[in-house]
């Protein structure tokens, strides 16, 4: 089963990588190439893989270029994430129990993955990875769908998520979160839910199962997951996309300016495309700025310019103090009437520790299980 997102990339170019062995530029997993301090013990949270499961590849049998791929994309994911997170995709399949009926995982490799998860009571593979993240590692995607088609008892359902994108994790969780309520219900035992690390997008998945199905407070759901699993999801992103189903996705149009100053090209990073993709800016010679309107839903948008291949912030903008990596960007805020019954649902559940109303969840509950199929 596929329930398949359409990426519109027209309007934006990915980064192009700095140099030596790195993955296509095309990936969805894309080079960040805004500097990070991400060896310093001061601004991290140093995490290490941990694996509650057996290897399903020899070490004997793995070669420089696997151990080359899994160390370029353990430094995409730390750059990105915010976080020092290591995969070691050469050491196989590992997953960890957030709950006896719920598992977080790295990707299936082989058919013979499925027949391991089986053996667990799995009754549902929740795929997260879009074709280019199974492209980098070389996974098969139709061998492993077709021999879980041979079995009655375990379904496997693709719904793609861009790999290190907050904002697509947002925007993509409502119908997302849809399914996998859906594919619960119909199948029943235990569910594996899986992206390429098992470390981001997948551990969001189930952290948001928890909190809007299963009854948890946000962060005492999160507090399990992180006694189970290394692992770093975007609460905000989870935070937003609760909000966005419970008082309607709303947005504005938002312009960025930019005082010419003789320059060739200017771009901006981050905002709604994630710090891996670059839109540029056009250059109205009457008025002597460059601009971008960019529709936008309610929330902060952190962002930066790049000016002639310079990454740098604009002092006429809103911007942040240096954050913990010692970056300041600009931002954009896109608020709606903050004195509105919405307003207050907004305030209330942006909060660090955000508990739903019984009539909340409810709501939720009723989202997930009238969507449709063509929504996903």
């Amino acid at each position: 089963m596929n329930c398949l997102q359409n990426l519109t990339r027209s309007s934006v170019s990915p980064l192009l990588s700095s140099g030596g062995n790195h993955r296509d530029p095309s990936s969805s997993s894309l080079k960040m190439l805004l500097p990070i301090k991400a060896n310093d013990p001061k601004c991290r949270l140093v995490l290490q893989a941990v694996s509650d499961s057996k290897s399903s590849a020899e070490m004997s049998g793995v070669s420089k270029e696997e151990e080359e791929k899994s160390d370029e994309y353990s430094q995409d994911m730390t750059q990105a994430m915010g976080a020092v997170l290591t995969y070691r995709h050469e050491l196989g399949m590992n997953y960890s129990f957030i709950r006896p009926d719920l598992i977080v995982g790295s990707c299936l490799q082989t058919p013979e993955d499925v027949d391991k998860l089986r053996k667990i009571g799995v009754k549902t593979i929740f795929c997260l990875q879009q074709d280019p993240d199974l492209e980098y590692f070389g996974v098969d995607i139709s061998s492993i769908q077709a021999y879980a088609k041979t079995f009655t008892d375990i379904e496997h359902i693709r719904c793609e998520i861009r790999d290190f994108d907050a904002f697509d994790l947002r925007m993509r969780l409502p119908a997302v979160l849809s399914t996998l309520y859906k594919a619960v219900k119909r199948n029943g035992g235990v569910t594996y839910i899986h992206c390429t690390a098992g470390m981001g997008r997948a551990p969001a998945v189930a952290l948001t199962y928890m909190f809007w199905v299963q009854g948890y407070k946000l962060m005492d759901a999160h507090k399990i997951l992180m006694s189970k699993r290394t692992c770093f999801p975007k609460l905000d992103a989870i935070r937003n996309a609760t909000i966005d189903i419970l008082t309607g996705l709303k947005k504005k149009i938002v312009t960025l300016t930019l005082k010419d100053k003789g320059f060739s090209t200017v771009e901006i990073s981050g905002l709604d495309i994630g710090w891996g993709q670059r839109i540029p800016l056009t250059l109205d010679k009457g008025t002597g700025f460059w601009s971008l309107k960019r529709e936008l839903p309610e929330g902060q948008f952190e962002y930066k310019y790049i000016i002639d291949g310079e990454w740098t912030h604009n002092e006429q903008e809103p911007f942040t103090g240096p954050n913990k990596d010692g970056h300041t960007n600009n931002y954009a805020k896109v608020v709606y009437d903050p004195t509105s019954v919405d307003g207050a649902t907004r305030e209330r559940l942006t909060r660090e520790d955000p508990e739903l109303l019984e009539e909340e969840r409810l709501k939720l509950i009723q989202f997930l299980e009238t969507s449709s199929e063509s929504e996903v």
